[in-house]
Parts: structure tokens; sequence; C-alpha cells
């Protein structure tokens, strides 16, 4: 029988597919004993990526559990007289709820970045990680065990460009880290607002994606054009210095309502020029139809 082997492409390595266990220590197909671990003696990876765990989903777990068993046996590294999880904190805290003493267990014997490494590639392989997770985890494995974003690509089987724009998203502000770890906005509107180059602009626009519940690519012409939707404001009090003679404000407002957005004249001695506000090119093109219509 084939099984898989790299980090990369599973945990095949270290679980085996099909393992059939029953009270006593037995040997599976691949000729490794599976214990019975005492479930207190199990303590849960201090390097595991996943912080929040469904409650709801390990409730549903440990209920087929208790009907069918554990069918696949959690990974564990000795650590002095405990267990540490390798591989299975999900399926631990459901055996744990479940009620059960002892857990069908694989003990190896791997070093600290083969735990990081393997916590990390079980979870982004059952997509069991929020994106803030996620880019902690390949940020602590990048930090802690020096290596390269091109290793960590191989090892999770993420290309470069995506580890690296996962990453950023924590140099995003608490709150917004906090909205896509809750699924409120997407790691998407995340990217986006990462354009901005300040925290003021990146909170006026994280309001507007919650307040009017922009899609990404919404969000995306908005940081795009932020002056356009935001520029008014921005300097309402540079208006008021500005006095107009009130035949040009006239005429302002008669092309703002004949052309459908926002018309600017700046005027000094007879001369000036006309502005007139588009937020993307479809509004531009639909101005340009009716100045030719003109």
């Amino acid at each position: 029988m084939n099984r898989k082997t790299g980090l990369g492409k599973g945990l095949g390595a270290l679980i085996p597919n099909e393992i059939v266990v029953d009270k006593k220590s037995k040997i599976n197909e691949d000729g490794e004993m599976v214990d019975q671990i005492d479930i207190n003696l199990i303590i849960p990876n201090r390097d595991q990526p996943r912080k929040d765990f469904d409650d709801e989903k390990i409730k549903s777990l440990s209920e087929s559990i208790e009907e069918l068993g554990l069918l696949q046996p959690i990974v564990l590294k000795r650590k002095g007289s405990y267990y540490e999880i390798v591989a299975g904190e999900r399926r631990w805290r459901a055996c744990k709820l479940a009620g059960m003493k002892k857990i069908p267990s694989i003990i190896k014997d791997v070093d600290e970045f083969t735990v990081a490494q393997l916590a990390l590639v079980e979870n982004v392989q059952r997509e069991d990680l929020n994106p803030i997770e996620e880019a902690s985890a390949y940020k602590n494995l990048i930090e802690d065990f020096e290596i390269t974003q091109d290793k960590l690509s191989r090892i999770v089987g993420k290309s470069r460009s995506y580890i690296t724009n996962t990453i950023r998203l924590l140099k995003l502000e608490s709150y917004i880290q906090a909205s896509i770890s809750e699924g409120i906005i997407t790691n998407g509107h995340g990217r986006s607002l990462l354009a901005l180059d300040t925290e003021k602009k990146r909170k006026k626009v994280y309001d507007f994606i919650v307040s009017e519940g922009l899609s990404v690519r919404k969000t995306e012409e908005l940081v795009k054009n932020y002056d356009a939707y935001f520029k008014p404001e921005l300097h309402k009090e540079q208006k008021k210095s500005i006095k107009k003679l009130p035949e040009i404000v006239d005429i302002e407002e008669q092309l703002a309502i004949n052309i459908g957005t926002k018309v600017t004249i700046k005027e000094s001695n007879g001369k000036g020029k006309i502005l007139i506000d588009f937020y993307n090119i479809d509004d531009l093109n639909r101005i340009l139809d009716i100045i030719n219509q003109k």
C-alpha cells in the first residue's frame, strides 16, 4: 500500500490512513504502536496555531465519538511525564467532552520544529484556521525557526506570494484583525485596506465597509479612488476659507445637477478650471456620454 510522504502533501508520514484500535495497545498496518494514553496526561501543543475552537463542532464530534468511538488516533510527543499533542487537539478536546479516560495515540519522537510544522499543516489542510491565525502561525514559524518563506511555502503547499500576503494582514490594526478573525470582513477586505497609508484612512474605509456591507471589489474601488470619495470631507475647513462669487456657485450647482456628480469651479480673475468628480471608470464614461450629448 502506498503512503503519501512529505509535510507539504499530507500527514501520512505520521498519521496512517487506516487504523483499527481496541482497548489494548495494537500494532497498525505500518508497524506503529497505537497506545491507550491517560487523557489527563495529555497537554496541548503550545505552538498550536489554532486559537479558537468552535464549541458546537467539538460537541458534534464528541457525540460521534460516543457513538462510534475515535476512528483515528491522535499523535503525541513525550514531554517529561506528560505527552504533548502533535496532531489532533480537536479530537482530544472532543474525547474529553465525551468523558473518555484514555485515548488511542501514536507516540512520535520528533523535534520542536517538526511539531510546529505538523500542527500548522494539519490545520491548513483542514482549513481550520481563520486568516489571522494562519498569518500568525506563518510568522512564528519563520521567526522562531529561522526558515525562509520559500521553504515554508513548500512545507504547507501554498505559494510564496500567498504566504507573504497572508502575513501582511498582521500589519493591520487590532480591531481590523479581530473583524477578519470573526468573519465580519474577509481577508480580501484586509488586503485592500493595506493599500492605504494611514490608520485614519483605513478606519474611515473600514467603517464604510461594515456599515454599507461592501464587497471586496467595491472596497478596492473605494481605496483606489479614496480622495474622490472622501476629499470633500477632509477639506471642509479649507473650503470654508474660500469665498466664491454667487454666480460661480450657481454654475457649479447647475453643472452638478446636469452631470449627476459633484462639480467644483476654481476661478481667479476670470480664469480657472472645472473639476468633475467621478468614482470609477464606469462613472467617468457615463459623464463623458452626457458631455458628448450636450
